[in-house]
């Protein structure tokens, strides 16, 4: 005669809503995305929402495998800025390795410890913990990000790296930019500092066809050459330096055709900005 295990609603979606969301954490920290809190939040939730399908009957292996590809896809959609086709396949991988070595963790757990009420089924994860466990497990897994972080390298200097907000005409735009100290590119007539930002990470605020006027022409010089880029002028730029936030309209965006890093990064910040 089977076991019967009760599961708890709330429980269930608690655990894995703080689960996902560190796995989430986890994903940004190691790659460098500049996600905002409260999307990663609205993954780690729709995570916790596709936690009910416990209550499912289990599913065959590879419809099982087609299910989690499509719910973790979803999940990264919603939780990172997603920026081109490569950016979403280095974070989805990011989070399947995550949760590898966190489903190698609790098997350990399951194994050593055998802890009474723990469920995995479809790929789900369920053990009955009070509220107290579970926030300092939160606590837990956050230093443990953090060590490993500097264990293995992986913590970005922030005086390297920083997130920007680009806003025009009602839109903004989010990348990471890479402090440049040989950025010394400057628009030609009012002598502001020039931001490069490669066309896919700045397409929704960069000026339409019929506002033609409003680009300058920025020169620029290169070990294998030179040439023209164009740039205009946002709104505000935003500028997340560490604890601080440096807000600037006295600046041009030129845009790049070509893309400026493998993913790390998506602009080159003018050194005089965080002046």
């Amino acid at each position: 005669m089977g076991h019967t295990q009760t599961v708890y609603l709330d429980v269930l979606i608690g655990v894995n809503l703080f689960i996902n969301y560190f796995l989430l954490l986890a994903v940004a920290r190691f790659l460098h995305i500049p996600a905002k809190r409260g999307r990663m939040v609205a993954g780690a939730a729709l995570g916790a929402f596709y936690a009910l399908s416990i209550f499912l009957p289990e599913l065959h292996p590879i419809l099982s495998l087609l299910v989690k590809l499509l719910m973790s896809a979803t999940i990264i959609w919603l939780a990172f800025p997603i920026q081109s086709w490569k950016t979403f396949l280095r974070a989805l991988a990011g989070f399947y390795l995550t949760s590898f070595a966190f489903a190698g963790f609790m098997l350990c757990l399951w194994y050593f410890v055998a802890p009474q009420g723990l469920l995995i089924k479809n790929s789900v994860v369920y053990f009955d913990v009070s509220p107290l466990f579970l926030l300092c497990a939160t606590v837990a897994c956050y230093f443990a990000i953090r060590l490993v972080q500097r264990i293995t390298g992986r913590q970005r200097p922030e005086a390297l790296f920083c997130p920007i907000t680009i806003q025009r005409g009602g839109q903004e735009s989010r990348c990471t930019a890479k402090v440049d100290t040989g950025n010394t590119l400057t628009e030609p007539f009012s002598g502001f500092p020039v931001v490069v930002v490669q066309e896919e990470a700045v397409q929704a605020v960069v000026p339409q066809q019929q506002e033609q006027t409003a680009f300058r022409l920025v020169p620029y010089g290169a070990v294998g050459g030179g040439g023209v880029l164009s740039a205009f002028r946002p709104e505000k730029l935003v500028i997340s330096a560490g604890k601080r936030v440096i807000e600037t309209r006295d600046v041009y965006i030129a845009v790049s055709q070509e893309p400026l890093s493998n993913g790390e990064f998506q602009a080159l910040l003018h050194p005089d900005l965080l002046s």
